[in-house]
C-alpha cells in the first residue's frame, strides 16, 4: 500500500469535483489492523479501501456488509455511514468493466483461466459467473484454496479448482481465451517481482492475459504473454474503474474518471 497510485488519482477527482476531502495511504501491519479500522468511525472519515492482504480479514471487523460484498466474502471499500462501517466490494464491477471496455472481451460463454484464490480472485470470480463465463477454472499454489473458492458455486460443470502446476495448468492455458493474474506474482517492490505464473508456458496468439498487478504495467506476465502474440490487458483500468466505484460510495456523487485515468497514468510515469 505504501507505493499505491490511489492517492494520485483520488485526490484528483476530489480536487475536480470541488470536493474537500483527501485521500492517504495508510501502510498498516496486521496487528494494528483493528486500531485502524475502528478510527475510521471519527467524523473527519468517510472511509477507506482496504488492500491485499486484508479484504477478507476486514470483514468482522466491521458492522455492515453489502449483499453483494457478502456474497464475495470480500471487502475492498469501507464506507463510514455516521459511525457505522459498512463494506463493499468494488472490485468485481471495476474487473468486468476493465476486460469489456478496455479489453473488449465478454466473458459469456467462453473458457477462463483464473490464477489466484485470494479476496481479488474471489471478485473476479463471482463477477465471471454472474456475466455467464462458459467454464472458469481456478489455479492455486495452494490447490485447497482453489477447491474452496470453487466450492461456492453450484455449478461443478463450470467452475472448476486446480493446482498452479501439473498437466492441469497447462491444459486450462492451452484452453482459455482469457488469463488472468490475480496474485501478487510480478509486483514491484515485493519478492515476488520477477515472477510470471506462465514462465516457460506457451501461450496462444489472440488470447487476452490480464494482470491485476498494475505496478509496473508490464509485468514479467503480460510481457511474455505479449512476445508470444497473445493481447495484454494492464491492472490499471481495473483499479482506477473500482476506485472510481469507491468514490461513488463515499460521496453520492459520479466519479470523474478520465480525471482519475489521466492522474493515474502520471502517477505512473513519475
Amino acid at each position: 500500500m505504501g507505493h499505491s497510485i490511489s492517492p494520485h488519482f483520488q485526490n484528483a477527482a476530489f480536487e475536480f469535483s470541488g470536493i474537500r476531502a483527501s485521500y492517504s495511504a495508510w501502510p498498516t501491519e496486521p496487528k494494528n489492523l483493528s486500531d485502524k479500522v475502528d478510527t475510521l468511525r471519527e467524523t473527519s472519515f468517510m472511509g477507506a479501501n482496504v488492500t491485499i492482504p486484508y479484504k477478507e480479514a476486514v470483514i468482522e471487523l466491521l458492522d455492515e456488509i453489502d449483499d453483494w460484498a457478502e456474497k464475495i466474502g470480500s471487502v475492498n471499500t469501507i464506507v463510514n455511514d455516521c459511525g457505522t462501517l459498512v463494506g463493499y466490494n468494488t472490485d468485481a464491477v471495476g474487473f468486468i468493466q476493465a476486460i469489456s471496455k478496455y479489453g473488449n472481451y465478454d466473458p459469456a460463454g467462453e473458457s477462463v483461466l483464473l490464477i489466484g484464490a485470494g479476496g481479488a480472485s474471489r471478485a473476479a470470480a463471482h463477477a465471471l459467473v454472474g456475466n455467464n463465463v462458459g467454464t472458469l477454472v481456478i489455479a492455486n499454489r495452494t490447490y485447497d484454496r482453489a477447491e474452496k473458492l470453487a466450492a461456492e458455486f453450484s455449478n461443478k460443470d463450470k467452475v472448476s479448482p486446480i493446482s498452479l502446476n501439473g498437466p492441469s495448468f497447462l491444459k486450462a492455458v492451452d484452453s482459455a481465451s482469457l488469463i488472468i493474474n490475480s496474485t501478487s506474482m510480478g509486483m514491484k517492490h515485493t519478492s515476488l517481482e520477477d515472477g510470471n505464473p506462465l514462465e516457460g508456458i506457451s501461450v496462444k496468439r489472440g488470447v487476452l492475459v490480464n494482470d491485476m498487478v498494475y505496478n509496473p504495467l508490464r509485468t514479467p506476465m503480460l510481457i511474455h504473454a505479449a512476445e508470444r502474440g497473445a493481447k495484454i490487458l494492464t491492472g490499471l483500468p481495473m483499479l482506477v474503474l473500482q476506485g472510481a466505484a469507491s468514490f461513488n460510495l463515499w460521496t453520492g456523487a459520479e466519479a470523474p474518471v478520465d480525471v482519475m485515468f489521466s492522474a493515474a497514468q502520471g502517477a505512473m510515469a513519475d
